[in-house]
């Protein structure tokens, strides 16, 4: 499932089935009039020498046969899958069955011949796999080769083969048409897809970009969440991202008072190198400035380039053998560090493109201060500003193009010329007459301006320093923030320690003096008892003397021998009697000697206790003592650094970045770098352009071989590296250069993968997934911008018959359905983005509006965007749904048409300029059905509000695919539809896309005309009526 062959592979299908797309009413198909005999070839021919094609053109005519319904197709799909038709309002036109095309001899020009896969699944009833497609197509083309080989009457030959083909696929001749085009080479532009042939070379392709991008590989998610309330708040992440060091060197020189919001600024500064994620999406709701910031960034690698050129050591970028493009003559090839910043931008909205390329070069949106340093720089800004062409002159028998620049009447209105339209081959031209021209003037009217390399290093320098400076401070606020939190995790953790070790010395002291006072009570018993003892041995001792004395008197009194018995027995009697009382005293001593030892040693370890207790007491509180002197020594260090940072940074007038600053606030925030430094930024710019003139000066050859080579892209097949450098040459003498993803394959068909620098899609929500691969695969660095919630692509299968083709290729929802766009696929895997919901992930979110006011701004930021929109130009506007019904006819209903004229008219009598057309649109009448589209163009016409474009194209109705990306003051929304047509009403408002992109095109009025009763049923609807109604009562 959703291998990578498998995803190309329904892509390619679903490309085939788009082909062959026809417009009956092109008025340059012609159907086959004024046909006599079935002389085909005699009626082509006339219609082809009607042209007048001189020998150099080379024009012809291509044959489109049975032009049938696409529903047919369609309807053959659901028949045999079983599939339920949608209300969704799909573009089913009409296709043709196969072309033939021929020069302008009539000789058919076989490898031209195409047969469309939807007239096979017509004619076989069911999908056919690519390779068996091949093997019929083969079979077809050597069918038609073989029915138009030569013959000798080649009139009657040609006519033969086209009754042959018309027999034998039952065609009728009113049902073909022809076309003259003055370059069967080129013009026969609505034959193959322009996505086939690179959807094809990508199977083969293997590099970082495509990978991610069709196997959603990514890395770990950074949610750019700045709500201070949420669960995901990620200041860090902002914090990293807009440290100065990461903000560009230059920027845009419009108005300088202002800077970008926070988020747009995220989103350059994540462009321009952060990281080494080389694809990334940006997802901006209306009016929020996504022109904005990739001014800013193109004005960036622009400066880039700038400084790469001015430190090349030889600024003359010479060929060598490896580049000869003709004879003896090469092409310089310019470094890789310089191409590898080179602009496209693409987009598969033709407006989009126009928009970008003609609005860059604007004089009125330069700020006022910079617009003449701007002028003076003159980045070719004559030539930006003048009608350019080239016109062949015969010369010494020879001829040869003559330049020819008509001035513009009135005032200049492009600075230069720093952005073109390619793509096309009429636009390469125009590029291509523009470098001729570039090249001319350098010749013979510019003058070298060497000093201008070490002007711009020099400046660059300034505010590279700037930067750096700006960085220095930031760091050392952020070292200040991290003393000051130090210093305040110090002091708690002081407080709480010592809170804690006081506690803990206060209970040890306490209970040392509870076992002291025991102990002393103790020593004193001891004491005490030792006295006592003392006075015993003193009684005992003075016992002991007076027995030893009564010994020695009665020893004195001894009787003599003859002494009488008695007393001799008395004698001896009291002799053993004292003896007896000394003998006990002697061991009353002892006893005495001995408890008094006793209590000695109990007095001495009771003492000894006293003494270990003290100290430890002591040593306890010297240890807590010498403890506070160390965290007080320890804060004191703290505190002055924190003094001496304070001292440092209060002295500078600098917006920090606050991210606990309330979210409106927050978004419309810019930190650290002021007016001068954006002044100093924009003239950095200038002075790039300065820079790329006098490097294109010096590499005038190389300009000029550049457009010899691309004109002759076939005689380099095998050395595309030549056309290669002539593409970078050109780039670098238009800065930006843009093209539909139509185009781009045609343009860069000889250019490789990895090729290109930078490559920018715009309105990439509305691109098909698979439209963008070739350019992606072509490009080194890809950032998408867009918005899913905006206009989904313009899809020609419903999403029943889709998702039978994604089961059939096994490719899931992912790639293959209604909702699927480029922006969706980056989207997945941009690495930086934000969850709108619980897993719902888009790329880097834009959230200030600038465009519309209330109650226009409110709808859409209800109804799409959870009302994380924040508003950046407040106003009062005027809202009103009008409650119009009617019985439907294919969706148009005929009194909202009426009403609608009423209206416009009343408008047009308070302001006549709504219908001059040398006046911008003031109004815009926007429906989500094409039906409505077209007959509110028809009614309108009649008031001459309808304004067509050079192709015939209605440019102020239209179907709200039409206007995204566009702005008026007035819009009004006609929903039409009827109860009969409930289910394609329900489709338009069930989800908010539509409703978003109608409300906000509206800058000042935004009216609905609709059926309430029909609506109202869809929360989208509702929402929007409730707000209006709200909004009325408000004001």
């Amino acid at each position: 499932m959703n291998g990578k062959e498998n995803i190309l592979n329904a892509w390619i299908m679903v490309e085939h089935l788009s082909e062959g797309d026809i417009n009956v009413r092109d008025q340059s198909l012609k159907m086959f009039e004024n046909l006599e005999n079935e002389d085909y070839y005699t009626l082509l021919l006339n219609q082809i020498k009607k042209k007048k094609f001189n020998q150099y053109q080379k024009g012809g005519v291509v044959l489109y046969f049975e032009i049938f319904k696409f529903e047919e197709v369609v309807s053959v799909l659901r028949k045999k899958y079983h599939l339920e038709p949608t209300d969704e309002d799909i573009r089913v036109g009409d296709k043709f069955s196969f072309a033939l095309c021929f020069d302008k001899n009539l000789n058919l020009c076989d490898e031209m011949t195409f047969l469309t896969i939807s007239a096979y699944i017509r004619w076989h009833k069911e999908i056919v796999s690519r390779n068996v497609f091949r093997e019929y197509e083969a079979k077809f083309k050597l069918m038609i080769s073989q029915l138009f080989e030569e013959e000798d009457d080649k009139k009657s030959g040609f006519n033969k083969a086209i009754r042959e083909l018309l027999t034998r696929y039952n065609v009728e001749i009113q049902n073909c048409r022809m076309q003259i085009v003055n370059n069967i080479e080129t013009d026969a532009t609505n034959l193959h897809s322009f996505f086939v042939d690179d959807l094809e070379k990508a199977k083969l392709i293997r590099t970082e970009n495509l990978g991610s991008y069709l196997l959603g590989k990514r890395g770990k998610r950074i949610n750019l969440d700045s709500k201070n309330d949420s669960v995901n708040f990620n200041p860090d992440a902002f914090c990293d991202i807009l440290q100065p060091k990461y903000y560009p060197i230059a920027r845009f020189p419009s108005n300088t008072e202002f800077s970008l919001s926070l988020m747009q600024q995220v989103a350059v500064n994540l462009s321009i190198g952060y990281d080494n994620k080389q694809i990334r999406s940006v997802n901006g709701p209306p009016g929020t400035g996504k022109t904005t910031l990739l001014k800013d960034i193109f004005a960036e690698l622009v400066v880039e380039q700038a400084f790469d050129i001015a430190n090349l050591s030889k600024k003359v970028i010479k060929g060598n053998a490896n580049t000869i493009y003709y004879e003896n003559a090469s092409i310089g090839e310019l470094p890789t560090l310089i191409t590898e910043k080179g602009i496209m931008v693409a987009s598969s909205n033709n407006s989009a493109v126009q928009n970008i390329v003609n609005e860059i070069p604007l004089i009125k949106d330069i700020d006022k201060k910079l617009v003449e340093e701007l002028k003076a720089a003159d980045y070719f800004t004559r030539i930006s500003n003048s009608k350019l062409s080239t016109k062949w002159i015969e010369e010494g028998g020879k001829k040869k193009p003559q330049l020819i620049m008509e001035d513009i009447p009135g005032e200049d209105k492009f600075w230069g010329l720093f952005s073109l339209e390619g793509g096309k081959a009429d636009n390469m031209a125009n590029i291509i007459t523009s470098l001729n021209h570039i090249v001319e003037y350098l010749d013979k009217e510019y003058i070298s301006d060497d000093d201008v390399y070490e002007e711009f290093i020099k400046l660059y320098n300034f505010v590279d320093n700037k930067k750096e400076q700006m960085q220095i401070y930031v760091v050392k606020r952020e070292e200040y923030k991290a003393y000051c939190k130090c210093l305040e995790q110090l002091k708690y953790s002081y407080l709480s320690d010592r809170e804690m070790r006081e506690k803990s010395l206060g209970e040890l002291i306490a209970e040392c003096k509870e076992y002291g006072d025991k102990l002393c009570a103790d020593i004193e018993r001891l004491q005490k008892y030792q006295r006592d003892i003392e006075e015993r041995k003193a009684t005992n001792e003075r016992n002991r003397q007076s027995l030893e004395i009564c010994i020695q008197s009665l020893r004195e009194q001894k009787p003599f021998f003859l002494a009488p018995r008695k007393a001799k027995r008395e004698y001896k009697t009291r002799l053993e009697e004292i003896n007896q009382q000394l003998l006990e005293c002697v061991n009353e001593s002892n006893e005495i000697t001995k408890e008094k030892g006793r209590g000695e040693h109990s007095l001495q370890e009771l003492q000894n206790e006293h003494e270990t207790l003290m100290c430890k007491q002591q040593r306890e509180q010297l240890e807590f003592d010498k403890w506070v002197t160390k965290q007080e020594e320890k804060i004191s260090i703290v505190e002055h650094q924190c003094a001496v940072y304070k001292k440092e940074l209060d002295g500078k007038m600098i917006k920090n970045l606050d991210m606990n600053l309330e979210y409106e606030e927050l978004q419309e925030s810019n930190p650290w770098f002021d007016e001068e430094y954006r002044i100093a930024q924009s003239k950095l710019f200038i002075l790039a352009l300065r820079v790329r003139k006098q490097f294109l000066y010096e590499n005038r050859k190389n300009i000029k071989a550049a457009t010899i080579i691309w004109n002759k892209q076939d005689e380099y097949l095998n050395q595309k590296h030549i056309i290669v450098a002539a593409w970078n040459w050109i780039n670098m003498a238009i800065p930006v250069i843009s093209s539909t993803f139509a185009s781009f394959s045609r343009m860069c068909k000889n250019i490789d993968a990895e090729m290109l620098g930078h490559l920018f899609i715009d309105e990439a929500g509305q691109a098909l997934p698979q439209a963008s691969v070739g350019a992606i695969f072509r490009s080194k660095h890809v950032m998408v911008v867009g918005d899913p919630l905006q206009i989904k692509p313009v899809l020609t299968l419903d999403s029943n018959v889709l998702n039978m083709l994604g089961e059939h290729f096994e490719v899931s929802k992912r790639y293959l359905s209604n909702t699927v766009s480029t922006q969706t696929l980056v989207d997945e895997i941009s690495q930086y983005g934000f969850y709108k919901g619980h897993d719902d992930w888009i790329g880097i979110p834009l959230w200030v509006h600038r465009r519309c006011k209330y109650p226009m701004f409110t709808i859409s930021n209800k109804i799409s965007y959870d009302g994380l929109m924040v508003q950046g130009k407040p106003g009062d506007g005027k809202a009103e749904w009008y409650d119009i019904g009617g019985t439907a006819n294919n969706k148009y209903v005929k009194e909202q048409g009426e009403f609608l004229v009423q209206k416009i008219k009343e408008m047009i009598q308070e302001n006549p300029k709504i219908i001059d057309k040398n006046e911008k649109d003031i109004i815009y009448v926007i429906t989500p059905f094409s039906n409505v589209a077209y007959h509110l163009t028809q009614v309108l016409k009649q008031i001459h509000f309808t304004r067509y474009d050079e192709h015939g194209k209605p440019t102020n109705v239209g179907t709200i695919h039409t206007f995204q990306g566009k702005e008026a003051p007035i819009v009004f929304l006609v929903l039409g539809a009827d109860k009969n047509s409930s289910g394609a009403a329900s489709w338009a408002v069930r989800e908010p896309n539509m409703m978003n992109v109608a409300a906000t095109r509206a800058k000042e009025e935004f009216y609905v005309i609709g059926d309430k009763s029909l609506y109202l049923k869809c929360d989208v609807a509702k929402d929007t009526y409730k707000i209006i109604e709200q909004y009325k009562k408000s004001i």
